[in-house]
């Protein structure tokens, strides 16, 4: 995957001179301005001006990357290599494209503390948050706070994949804000499409009729492979080989599979090919095989953060403080959080809503404010780092380690 070329250095200085606007509304006013602008997979650059036009008017630096072949990315934040607990979030700006169906109200409409418009849940909503509270914490001296707007989120995550080799430094929590209608998920299941089916002889088929031999088996086996039990999914059954006169010599199905933590492609592999030549073991000349479907981008793996991690465990208490119900669940859909929770401890916390990817798209403001809320609790409860002494010797003065030490 090609990477983002880096930007200079002096990106940050840009904007020390700028005037801060802060507005207690922050989140919603911007969140009302996303929603109303829209933003598609693929057609996302008046949505990424109207951002960066709020992200200049909050004071908060950020760089633009782009590169051949990636969608553009923003990487807003203070972010520097120094020794100081660091956060991230990772939201997206894009949206499933429209379906042409009819409308709810207008984008961005408010009634009784529901937002209507497509991206309102999934996931404005989350991205105002972070925005409001960079623009918050961003210069706080306990921390480091970063955030990540991609923009290809709902197709195959380059732009989160790319992004990883620009961050300064590991982040110490990936905070997700996408809807888990206020509950704390620390797992997220993975995805694959494979492409599996059987090969066989194939023939003429005035061979097979004259010669009153059975039924090609693989005429049956694509009826097995359209009906694959569970978890397996059949999405297209296709036969190779065969035309007005001949019969056909190979047989594939996709299958959308997802994967729980704790699976593995490899280990999924072997159990579908197992299943395969289960089926046929009693026809001879049949051979399985599977594939995984070519992706411009890996196939996103499961993964699972540790509940016992410091910060984690932070994140949960500030979470129990603010909302009097909150549990931990498993997040079934895919996106750019299994790119970071593969490498760093990940929480996906978000706000309550309906109709997500489609055209009656709604969020509750009231439950984003308690986002906000549990987000804020969490940093604000962050504790300073620890500075240790350096070690001094009898007489009372520092001892410099290293070469040329005291």
């Amino acid at each position: 995957m090609a990477g983002f070329p880096r930007p200079p250095k002096s990106y940050q200085a840009d904007f020390a001179k700028l005037p801060v606007v802060r507005s207690p509304n922050l989140w919603k006013d911007l969140l009302i301005s996303l929603v109303r602008t829209p933003s598609p997979t693929g057609d996302c650059e008046r949505a990424l001006q109207e951002l960066c036009h709020w992200l200049t008017r909050a004071g908060i630096p950020y760089r633009r990357l782009e590169s051949r072949g990636v969608a553009p990315v923003l990487l807003a934040g203070a972010l520097t290599k120094r020794p100081l607990p660091t956060f991230l979030f990772a939201t997206h700006l894009d949206t499933v494209s429209p379906s042409g169906s009819a409308r709810d109200p207008p984008p961005g409409t408010v009634t009784g503390g529901t937002l209507h418009g497509r991206g309102a849940l999934d996931m404005k909503s989350g991205l105002a948050v972070a925005i409001d509270l960079l623009s918050e914490f961003s210069q706080d001296p306990r921390f480091q706070l970063g955030l990540v707007v991609t923009t290809d989120e709902e197709a195959h995550s380059a732009g989160a994949h790319a992004v990883l080799r620009h961050l300064p430094r590991p982040p110490d929590l990936v905070l997700v804000p996408e809807p888990t209608w206020e509950n704390v998920a620390l797992s997220a299941s993975g995805r694959i499409v494979w492409i599996a089916g059987l090969r066989g002889p194939g023939g003429h088929a005035q061979e097979w009729r004259a010669s009153r031999r059975a039924p090609n088996p693989l005429l049956s086996a694509a009826r097995f492979l359209g009906r694959l039990p569970s978890p397996y999914v059949p999405l297209h059954v296709e036969t190779r080989g065969d035309s007005e006169v001949t019969l056909p010599r190979e047989v594939w199905v996709r299958i959308d599979r997802v994967l729980p933590p704790g699976a593995s492609v490899k280990k999924d592999r072997d159990e579908l090919i197992a299943l395969l030549r289960n089926a046929v073991k009693r026809r001879a000349g049949l051979r399985p095989f599977v594939t995984p479907e070519t992706r411009e981008t890996p196939w996103p793996e499961p993964y699972r953060t540790d509940p016992q991690d410091p910060w984690v465990r932070r994140f949960l208490a500030a979470a129990r403080q603010e909302l009097p119900r909150v549990h931990r669940i498993h997040e079934r859909a895919v996106g750019d959080f299994n790119v970071f929770g593969a490498l760093f401890p990940t929480v996906l916390f978000g706000p309550m809503g309906s109709g997500a990817h489609g055209e009656k798209e709604r969020v509750r403001l009231p439950s984003v404010a308690r986002c906000h809320a549990v987000y804020r609790r969490f940093l604000l409860d962050t504790p300073p780092p620890v500075i240790r002494p350096s070690p001094k010797s009898p007489d009372g003065r520092s001892v410099r380690r290293g070469r040329g030490g005291a």
